[in-house]
């Protein structure tokens, strides 16, 4: 039952996103998949999260910073942040449950399709199978861009976790995921700015 269940979304998926996957370059097929991700999460926060009320709870959270920093020289000061402590960590509370709402609606998909990329972009995936001769590189950084993004390090800490399939070819390669993630949080930010997400 299970397999026809996988089967059946696996068949599903490639419908959707294997005209972009075969007749594009990696690097540009992840990051066409990452905008429309980051599209869907960016409009259920649009539609599920009060913006207003949100950038009400911001204005408050960092008013209530600055008198903190203003307290340390003043103990009057520190008095009227005690009593306005328990306000600010009700309304924290306020927001992280506004943020965490449109991930009840999104987490499923996302997952969907990371596990639909791996399918596809991992060792031995879709497009490994198709030419054995790829290493998994979907792009290639600039050396100072790479520095910055701390690629080397995430290579490292990814060869803590991950053993077997592609080897690392490069401090400047990226593979399907590193590039994902690169591509998400350009897309997200763009988007939300556009959106006017707060």
């Amino acid at each position: 039952m299970l397999h026809v269940i996988v089967g059946a979304y696996y068949k599903t998926m490639d419908m959707l996103f294997m005209p972009i996957i075969i007749n594009t370059h990696p690097a540009l097929a992840i990051l066409i998949i990452s905008f429309i991700v980051s599209f869907i999460i960016t409009l259920a926060t649009k539609l599920l999260v009060d913006q207003k009320r949100m950038e009400e709870i911001r204005e408050k959270i960092k008013e209530f910073q600055v008198k903190i920093r203003k307290a340390s020289k003043d103990p009057e000061l520190m008095k009227e942040i005690e009593k306005e402590q328990e306000e600010i960590m009700k309304i924290q509370m306020e927001m992280m449950r506004m943020s965490f709402k449109p991930m009840i609606y999104t987490w499923i998909p996302i997952i969907a399709i990371f596990a639909y990329l791996k399918h596809v972009y991992d060792y031995n995936g879709v497009l490994h199978t198709l030419d054995p001769t790829w290493n998994g590189v979907v792009v290639y950084l600039p050396p100072i861009l790479s520095k910055l993004l701390l690629v080397p390090f995430f290579h490292w800490l990814g060869g803590l976790f991950y053993k077997g399939g592609f080897g690392i070819v490069s401090d400047y390669a990226l593979g399907w995921l590193g590039w994902y993630i690169v591509c998400s949080m350009a897309t997200s930010t763009v988007l939300r700015k556009v959106m006017g997400v707060k």
